[in-house]
């Protein structure tokens, strides 16, 4: 009926009931905004959070190419920030991440796969304190435009197979447990 307040509307049998994906960001190399970004670590404990803290990153890229995709980030040491007044100080000082000698934590992709609906898979490594470390994070491109992406990943770092023998109390419990680590992060071209 013309006057009907809800009309039905016939839809062809080829048509789907979801949207199409869109389309996959331009190929090409995007900057990090590092005011755009929240890298947060969680220390558990049977599954519960008990401590969590940020970090700031300096620089990083994303490289969309079907042949070399890569995601390269700095996070500075000494922007570790937590709930717990006075830890951030006592994990980025001497015993801890030894943000003095060491001042940047460096994650560099070594391989990355991106699907059709945007899902994200890659493995790296992680160095910190002058160590390198294998990490894989999974996830997403949760925004696409022509001019900018957003990256949320998330994983695991599993503790150091060898437990730390030299350090400040409070950095040797948390190195013995898994870290979940998950990043956001906006890149623009």
């Amino acid at each position: 009926m013309s006057g009907d307040p809800h009309p039905t509307v016939e839809l062809p049998a080829a048509t789907t009931a979801f949207a199409p994906v869109e389309d996959l960001p331009l190929p090409g190399r995007y900057e990090l905004d590092p005011d755009r970004f929240v890298l947060e670590t969680t220390a558990r404990l049977l599954r519960c959070p008990v401590l969590r803290g940020r970090f700031a990153a300096t620089a990083g890229h994303l490289v969309l190419d079907p042949d070399q995709p890569e995601l390269a980030l700095e996070l500075d040491t000494r922007s570790l920030r937590t709930r717990v007044p006075g830890l951030a100080r006592l994990l980025t000082d001497e015993g801890g991440l030894c943000a003095s000698t060491f001042p940047a934590i460096r994650f560099t992709s070594t391989r990355m796969g991106v699907t059709s609906t945007r899902f994200l898979d890659l493995a790296g490594r992680l160095e910190v304190l002058g160590v390198t470390r294998e990490l894989r994070l999974t996830g997403r491109l949760a925004y696409v435009d022509e001019n900018s992406v957003v990256l949320w990943v998330k994983g695991v770092l599993p503790p150091p197979r060898r437990p730390l023998k030299r350090g400040s109390p409070p950095a040797r419990v948390i190195a013995r447990r898994p870290l979940h680590l998950e990043l956001a992060a906006e890149f623009a071209r």
